[in-house]
């Protein structure tokens, strides 16, 4: 059994009551989002959007300045850290080099010395990060901020793609909405509130492919967000089985790395632009492609640096890590915060939409292979299992075989052996049937470019078998975890 009582008791609800509580919980959102600051929120972010580059800039270093005021204050980390630097000099991006970096391991161990402590932790908004790379992050939000969050998504991302939060929309993301091991639709569920149907990621395949399609018909949904990824394989799966182009207004895709293919997939089997967009938990960073078909970052999320290894600035057109510092969330500010993702600042900034706001490529990071269970279906974006256990430092899933995988367990402070169940049981509640043998290691393997990647198939990557092989063998089994199959 899963260790969370909440989706234990979700998934024992008969599916009209799942519907109401999912409906209920779309009430309660609606009412965080879109109340209080909200609309005075969508008015500022819509005056911003044509703004030229040297008005953006000024604008968000007031806004760094009045947080950092705020965070020598009345943060503990920043109180620390900060003494002695002279923030009313803080005038352009350049003078950002004085303060050091944030590590994203930092921030986990001491997530609550990042909270201004005129707030109570038990009246902000938590999310977890998705934890892509194996660590997950808890970020606490007040909810003003959260309005304004909102209001940037509606004006930058949904008006972009020519949407609304107010369209009705269909969802196929990473939420367990019905359990791993059903095997018999229905796989999606009603969000009445919210005029949203959200299908099961992990159910897709060419044998479920029309019903997924026949649900999105009846809901009425015009739009279309979710993982690139799962939404390319239904659009496959859905051409291989034959079933008509379902026309929408747009979709528009997150969480894990748009490939040309999948969006060909996408935009030939729903009859719309695919639009990409990037961003994270944190919201520090985020970024959507305009119609033009370019990367542009949004100025009202956060100040973005592109650094390499060293620390030094990358010049346009050059590879390195995503440094954010963000601008929305005052209540738990990151300043210079290491995203864990790389990208390149275009070498050519203009750009026939009109947006003056920059431009970023070769964004890189959030690439996750996926599994491939024992009856073929293939299911990515598994990070979220990686919250069910704080002590775990990092995690990855390296599979072998369909229907079997090893997960590669980096422990951390306080960690049991005991602590990888939770994992376990998430992972299994999702995709179903499968076996997962659990392995203690010193270090999680990374790729060349410094990168640690959640999922990695070994059956089609024969050149990784090498570096895997001895890291599997040294590992030291879990036998505390009890039945996975």
């Amino acid at each position: 059994m899963i260790h969370d009582w909440k989706m234990e008791l979700y998934w024992r609800l008969p599916v009209v009551l799942q519907e109401v509580a999912l409906s209920v919980y779309g009430w309660r959102l609606n009412r965080l989002y879109y109340g209080g600051e909200f609309p005075a929120a969508l008015q500022a972010v819509r005056r911003r959007v044509w703004r030229s580059r040297e008005e953006i800039e000024s604008w968000q270093m007031e806004q760094l300045r009045r947080i950092l005021v705020s965070a020598v204050q009345y943060v503990p980390h920043y109180r620390e850290r900060y003494r002695g630097v002279d923030i009313p000099n803080l005038r352009s991006r350049d003078d950002l080099s004085v303060l050091p970096l944030l590590d994203r391991q930092e921030l986990r161990q001491h997530e609550e010395s990042f909270l201004d402590e005129r707030l109570d932790p038990r009246r902000l908004f938590k999310d977890k990060t998705s934890g892509s790379t194996g660590t997950s992050v808890t970020i606490f939000w007040p909810p003003r901020c959260l309005q304004w969050l909102q209001a940037v998504l509606e004006v930058r991302v949904r008006y972009v793609a020519g949407v609304s939060q107010s369209m009705p929309r269909a969802v196929l993301g990473g939420r367990p909405i019905v359990r791993g091991m059903r095997s018999r639709p229905p796989f999606w569920r009603r969000n009445w509130y919210w005029k949203q149907l959200y299908l099961s990621s992990y159910h897709v395949s060419a044998s479920t492919a029309r019903g997924y399609v026949a649900a999105i018909r009846r809901s009425k949904a015009t739009w279309l967000t979710g993982y690139g990824s799962a939404i390319a394989a239904l659009a496959d799966s859905a051409m291989l089985a034959g079933v008509s182009p379902l026309k929408m207004k747009a979709v528009v895709v997150s969480g894990d790395t748009l490939q040309p293919g999948m969006r060909w997939s996408i935009e030939r089997f729903f009859d719309c632009k695919c639009y990409d967009m990037y961003g994270q938990v944190e919201a520090v960073a985020l970024g959507m492609e305009c119609r033009a078909g370019r990367m542009h970052l949004m100025p009202d999320a956060g100040i973005v640096e592109i650094m390499d290894r060293d620390g030094s600035p990358c010049a346009p057109g050059t590879t390195g890590e995503v440094v954010a510092t963000g601008l929305l969330n005052d209540g738990m500010p990151l300043i210079r915060y290491r995203t864990g993702d790389s990208a390149a600042l275009a070498r050519e900034q203009d750009c026939s939409c009109g947006s003056s706001h920059p431009i970023i490529e070769s964004l890189e990071g959030r690439v996750d292979d996926y599994l491939v269970t024992r009856d073929g279906r293939q299911i990515g974006r598994l990070s979220t299992a990686m919250k069910r256990s704080p002590t775990i430092h990092s995690a990855q899933i390296v599979q072998d075989k369909p229907g079997h995988a090893y997960l590669l367990i980096r422990p951390g402070d306080g960690y049991l052996p005991r602590d990888s169940k939770p994992v376990v049981d998430d992972v299994i509640e999702r995709i179903g049937a499968f076996d997962l043998d659990v392995r203690e290691v010193a270090e999680i393997p990374k790729t060349p470019t410094g990168k640690t990647r959640l999922v990695v198939r070994l059956s089609e990557r024969p050149d990784l078998w090498a570096a895997y092989s001895p890291v599997i063998e040294r590992a030291t089994p879990v036998t505390e975890v009890g039945e996975v199959r």
